[in-house]
């Protein structure tokens, strides 16, 4: 099953597109992507999202070309994990703070110390330090600080969880009882928000005017 999922104006994961394929191939991700295409339109600004696989990021090059398109960085943070062999909470910091800051020193500051970290026993080899995969992945795709034209709140919104159930647990039904059942939770969910916007006396949403206040809180003093 192939899923577009974004975000709504609360903050909430909105399921935009589901496909379903015998094979995930990057041509089934080229007719996936097109798909979204016709359904967004063409002068939607858009930009993706998604874990390390190449299928998606040929695909979202030969139908948005013009589009930024990214990795989750907590796809690399797994895989940083697995290729030092634990979870080290030093490590991961590391990581999160050359990813998230504004600064192209501050990023090449931490980086630096996360990949000097890497070259210490225990993790160093003599053939390759264990973060050797991280030089081929394009630091536009992961580094805030290096990001093209608007800078995207990079990270890889979940699915929905009604979503998760059938795809894991609905694998004896029919394709289109499974469809059918995706359909009735996603009319569910925009009924229910559709009540939330009826009580909304202001402009913006919860999640923003949460946002907002926080804003205007901290900036008291």
């Amino acid at each position: 099953m192939y899923f577009a999922v974004a975000l709504d104006g609360n903050h909430e994961p909105l399921l935009l597109e589901v496909g379903l394929g015998t094979l995930e191939c990057e041509e089934s991700w080229e007719w996936f992507m097109m798909k979204l295409k016709e359904y967004l339109g063409d002068d939607t600004e858009v930009g993706f999202i998604s874990n390390l696989c190449d299928k998606i990021d040929f695909a979202v090059q030969r139908v948005y070309p013009d589009s930024y398109h990214g990795y989750c960085p907590k796809d690399i943070a797994r895989k940083i994990q697995d290729s030092v062999g634990h979870n080290d909470t030093e490590f991961e910091m590391l990581f999160w703070k050359s990813c998230n800051t504004y600064s192209v020193h501050e990023f090449y500051f931490y980086l630096e110390i996360l990949q000097s970290a890497c070259r210490n026993p225990p993790f160093f080899t003599f053939l390759r330090s264990p973060l050797f995969w991280l030089d081929n992945i394009a630091i536009s795709k992961w580094a805030r600080a290096f990001f093209p034209k608007v800078r995207y709140n990079v990270k890889l919104i979940d699915i929905p969880q009604i979503v998760k159930n059938i795809s894991t647990s609905t694998h004896e039904l029919l394709i289109t009882t499974i469809i059918e059942l995706i359909n009735k939770s996603i009319q569910l969910d925009y009924v229910e928000w559709d009540e939330i916007a009826g009580m909304i006396s202001i402009g913006v949403t919860p999640y923003v005017d949460n946002k907002v206040q926080k804003r205007v809180n901290n900036s008291y003093n």
